[in-house]
């Protein structure tokens, strides 16, 4: 029998956040800009210890097994006789990173165990080398989220920065709604491909459409602009239903927090199921409306990072 980590000696540890896409999920895929965000009230902890059996991971899929294979090909640490046990709060297939994260943090423990420092660009490279297998084309937002220090990022052809957000964003705060429907990214990436090529000339108008909504989000969040935030995010929901990516149930959360006084409201990820972000400066009413309308569960995202 594998040892624990309670009965090993040296531990490696490694965390990392969930996140949520702001605006510009899936058109990131076709050189558009996306904004995301970090939520460090959920994540996933790692810990990496040597096992006196073969490797093991509790938790395992293939994402654990391809982060593993990844930081010790980097490393070039032998993977037998290593395991990793995984604790995560991060719901699978809701478009919260929930597979990203997975990697980061096992990635960071076997470093840690290992006393080896990995600079945020090979952490990025190995965490995309697990979300290619998990997704197929992964445009990197998610890797980069789930290791950002807080707050929105924008996000476009790989890069990442840090958005400002003004001071009086802080009246308001995303509620996010889990419909508790599983939405496979796969096969949303692959709906979204589908459609544009039907849609033709009108496709495209519609990335040109969702790249501007971003752009001018970015413009909103510095200057606090909160009810022009929210119009552009119920804005990127049409463009996200016209897509193919929308669902009923996502449908009526969406209808539920904009009756009940949200500024804006979309689905947040892939979709086809997931969460439903909604901006609201009166979470106690978003809330009830969602769970009202049969959200699983709610909890709140602030949109300007807490400094501790």
């Amino acid at each position: 029998m594998d040892a624990k980590p309670s009965d090993c000696g040296t531990l490696g540890k490694g965390r990392a956040a969930a996140k949520l896409i702001l605006l510009g999920e899936h058109v990131v895929l076709y050189g558009r800009p996306a904004i995301s965000l970090p939520v460090p009230q959920i994540g996933v902890r790692a810990t990496a210890y040597r096992s006196r059996g073969t490797a093991a991971r509790l938790g395992d899929t293939a994402v654990s097994r391809q982060a593993m294979a990844a930081v010790c090909a980097h490393l070039r640490v032998p993977e037998d006789g290593l395991a990793v046990a995984v604790d995560s709060d991060i719901p699978s297939e809701r478009g919260l990173g929930s597979s990203a994260a997975v990697a980061a943090a096992i990635i960071a423990a076997v470093a840690d165990l290992w006393d080896r420092q990995l600079s945020g660009e090979t952490l990025f490279a190995l965490i995309q080398e697990s979300e290619t297998l998990a997704h197929g084309n992964a445009s990197g937002v998610d890797a980069r989220t789930v290791i950002g220090a807080g707050g929105p990022l924008w996000f476009q052809d790989g890069v990442a920065r840090s958005l400002p957000v003004a001071d009086s964003a802080d009246r308001a705060v995303l509620v996010v709604a889990d419909t508790g429907i599983a939405g496979s990214t796969r096969q949303a990436v692959a709906t979204v491909r589908g459609r544009l090529r039907e849609l033709g000339a009108v496709g495209a108008e519609l990335l040109e459409q969702a790249g501007d909504l971003t752009l001018g989000a970015a413009e909103d969040l510095r200057l606090g602009r909160l009810a022009e935030l929210g119009r552009a995010m119920t804005a990127t929901q049409r463009i996200l239903v016209r897509l193919g990516v929308s669902c009923p149930a996502v449908d009526d959360l969406v209808a539920a927090a904009l009756a009940g006084g949200a500024l804006g409201a979309k689905l947040s990820g892939g979709g086809l199921g997931g969460c439903v972000i909604a901006l609201t400066t009166d979470a106690p009413a978003t809330r009830a409306a969602l769970l009202a309308a049969g959200a699983h569960r709610c909890f709140e995202v602030p949109l300007k990072p807490v400094r501790a």
